[in-house]
């Protein structure tokens, strides 16, 4: 049982290191094994087939193996029935033995006594051991030769004993113990021998075949033993080679299959199956590459979203610039620059603009110091512009250029910049606005390395978006700027609304024009003003109203007379236009008052004529302390005011020459009253007589008249009445005038 134990250990172990040496020798791609799972997995069968074919070949192993076990079993079964058939010839042999040595021992003990009886009882065991001996000899082939004595001396033994015995009932005694000693007894002593010796063969051959048992149980075994380990380890090879023409396969599409959970569609699986492993593998490889080309699409996508991402997060930042700034150009441009470097992935950027024919960079990234201070120092004139740099190329073609290398392109020309940048490969997009180039969009990049067609594409977009930037900034600009003519204008309107109230308002001159130049002096943003009425029969302007003037600065220019023909005030009216002097203090030309004004501290002043067709009627001045030239829309302003104070001195001239003109005309009416009055009572007396007289007349108190009269009285008397109502309402606007009318409530029916 010991031996068998370790028989079947010893097989393990060889079965685990063949497993090892099978699995040493699958990584090497030109081992038996390696050929051997080759082929099997090139074979034309599905993996069913192949399946059943081990499943079968396994099957037969174990019937081979059932076979050779009954074959053995078979063997040691016959010797098995050998040796018991040993046994028995032993156990024959060993009766034979005993069945001697006690015959003997009952022949001679009948011997000696001569008792009849026992000697009839020895011959018949005698005859006995003779029938025996016949069982012998058929069974015991091999010892013919043995037996043969055992029966010549069985014989001899038989013959003396029967002779003994017919000596000892003939009474011959000593005779039969003489033969008994001489014949008998030897003969008996040589059969014990030869049985003796039967025994010793039996055992021989007992022993011989017990070892030849042995012999071939230990080769039986061995038999078994190796033909079940060579089952076994056909079995595992068998197994190994379709489980590896199986799972190699399935490794290499689980090691695909990870490659494709990371991301890696290059790879193919290369399996020798022919069997559906095979057709897997192959539609594994078509995934694969329809999967790398769904990856790619992804990625390109991907990247082209994130590319659209980064330029709307780009966008969305200028906009929020944009709208935080509240139209600060220049973080809008800042932030328009840095963005496109940064997406366009160039190294350095600017945006150059059109201003005042010169175009100057208005925003830079990335550029050192050094190179903002050269192109601020030098800028490009838009006239002078030419295809020896991005910028003129621009200008020249209004599109956008590109060059891949300002080293080697032989029309740049501004090397100095580029060296300044330091910058190899130049783009540039046009600013463009309703067809006009207002700006450049240049991106650079310190080596050699063109942008590609998207890169482009992003830095027009961006360019796009400063001209839109530029442009709302212009249109705020201009919106804010109308917007501040507009307040002005309302604040003028206002003020020349105020300016007309006070001069529809009242006739008092002096309130008329002070409200003017104080409304002058507010809106022109100035310190002080001065209004001068001319006086035509003096010919001199005289200060009429102030403003923000002390009283001894009042006193001080009041006091000084001013004609035509002085500097400053005089001459303003005399060239019929506004006269302004920047600075007092650096005014050349002397004039009456100018001392008097520098030394109240006022350096700037402007004046303006008050005129009226072919008249002057006075000057509009107005100061202030900081010296400076006034804008043209002040001086407009102060010409409206102008015309203001003209209309205000003209109102209060007429004024008095109504007044004037009204005193007269009531004298005038009540000298036509007292004539009305007069003459009223004068003609009513006459004229009714003459009404009734016509009447009487046609009435025929003197007699019928001719029809001709009659008409004519008619037409007198109808003419006379016209008259008297004329008479009548001339008395009532006599009354009316003298404020004597009464009037009188009476009913009447309507």
């Amino acid at each position: 049982m010991a031996s068998c134990e370790y028989s079947i250990l010893a097989s393990g172990s060889t079965w685990r290191s063949s497993g090892m040496t099978l699995s040493a020798s699958w990584t090497n791609p030109n081992s038996i094994t390696n050929r051997l799972v080759g082929w099997v997995a090139r074979l034309p069968a599905r993996v069913q087939t192949k399946l059943l074919i081990a499943f079968l070949s396994i099957v037969g192993l174990l019937i081979v193996l059932g076979a050779v076990g009954l074959q053995v079993l078979s063997g040691v079964n016959d010797q098995t029935n050998e040796l018991i058939k040993l046994q028995r010839r032993i156990a024959a042999y060993r009766q034979v033995q005993h069945d001697t040595t006690t015959q003997l021992y009952g022949i001679s003990t009948a011997l000696l006594l001569q008792d009849d009886r026992m000697l009839d009882a020895a011959l018949r065991q005698l005859n006995q051991f003779g029938y025996d001996l016949d069982r012998m000899e058929f069974v015991a082939k091999a010892e013919v030769e043995v037996l043969g004595q055992v029966r010549q001396e069985y014989e001899r033994v038989t013959a003396g004993v029967t002779h003994v015995v017919e000596l000892v009932r003939a009474g011959r005694t000593e005779e039969a113990r003489k033969v008994q000693l001489d014949e008998i007894i030897p003969s008996a002593d040589r059969l014990e021998r030869l049985t003796n010796q039967l025994v010793n063969m039996a055992e021989a051959d007992m022993l011989a075949a017990i070892e030849t048992t042995e012999s071939a149980y230990g080769t039986s075994r061995l038999i078994v033993v190796s033909f079940a380990v060579g089952s076994i380890l056909l079995a595992l090879g068998l197994g190994y080679i379709i489980s590896w023409s199986l799972i190699e396969p399935v490794k290499k599409i689980e090691a695909r299959l990870s490659q494709i959970a990371a991301g890696d569609f290059a790879q193919q699986v290369a399996v020798a199956n022919r069997d559906e492993l095979g057709v897997l593998a192959a539609n594994l490889n078509q995934t694969s590459d329809q999967l790398g080309r769904l990856y790619q699409e992804i990625e390109t996508r991907t990247q082209q979203l994130d590319e659209a991402l980064q330029q709307q997060t780009a966008t969305a930042d200028v906009l929020k610039v944009i709208s935080r700034s509240t139209f600060d150009l220049q973080v809008v441009l800042d932030t328009l620059v840095e963005s496109a470097v940064r997406l366009s992935r160039a190294d350095k950027g600017g945006i150059v603009q059109l201003l005042d024919g010169e175009f100057r960079y208005v925003s830079t990234h990335g550029y050192p110091p050094s190179f903002r201070a050269y192109v601020e120092a030098n800028p490009v004139p838009a006239l002078a512009a030419g295809r020896g740099s991005a910028v003129g190329r621009v200008v020249e073609e209004r599109r956008i250029v590109q060059i891949e290398d300002v080293i080697t392109d032989p029309e740049y020309r501004v090397a100095l910049i580029a060296e300044a940048g330091g910058f190899r490969t130049v783009l540039a997009a046009p600013l463009m606005r309703e067809g006009d180039l207002v700006g450049v969009f240049v991106m650079t990049r310190v080596e050699q390395h063109p942008f590609n067609p998207k890169e482009i594409a992003l830095v027009e977009t961006f360019a796009d978006q400063a001209v839109i930037a530029i442009e709302n900034a212009r249109l705020f600009e201009a919106v804010q700027s109308r917007t501040r003519e507009l307040a002005a204008s309302v604040g003028e309107l206002e003020a020349l609304g105020e300016v007309s109230k006070a001069v529809n308002s009242t006739l008092d001159l002096d309130t008329v024009l002070k409200t003017i130049v104080a409304k002058a002096v507010q809106l022109s943003e100035t310190d002080a003003g001065t209004i001068y009425v001319f006086s035509s029969t003096r010919q001199q302007f005289r200060p009429r109203a102030n403003f923000g003037m002390s009283d001894e600065l009042i006193a001080a220019v009041s006091h000084q007379t001013i004609g035509l023909a002085d500097m400053g005030i005089g001459d303003a009216p005399g060239r019929c236009m506004p006269v302004q002097f920047p600075d007092l203090s650096k005014e050349t030309s002397s004039f009456l008052v100018r001392k008097t004004i520098v030394d109240a501290g006022y350096r700037g002043i402007l004046i303006v004529p008050l005129l009226r067709p072919n008249k002057i009627v006075g000057a509009l001045v107005v100061r202030r302390h900081k010296p400076g030239a006034f804008h043209e829309q002040v001086v407009h302003l102060m010409e409206t005011f102008a015309a203001q104070s003209v209309l205000a001195i003209q109102n209060a001239k007429l004024f008095r020459d109504i007044e004037e003109k009204g005193q007269e005309l009531e004298a005038a009416s009540r000298h036509k009253s007292q004539f009305l009055a007069n003459m009223s009572h004068e003609l009513r007396t006459p004229l009714n007589s003459v009404l009734g007289f016509t009447e009487l007349l046609v009435d025929g108190i003197y007699g019928e008249l001719p029809d001709k009269a009659k008409t004519t009285v008619a037409r007198v008397q109808a003419n006379g009445r016209h008259l008297l109502g004329l008479i009548n309402d001339v008395l009532d606007l006599s009354k009316i005038e003298a404020g004597q009318l009464t009037l009188a409530i009476e009913d009447y029916s309507v």
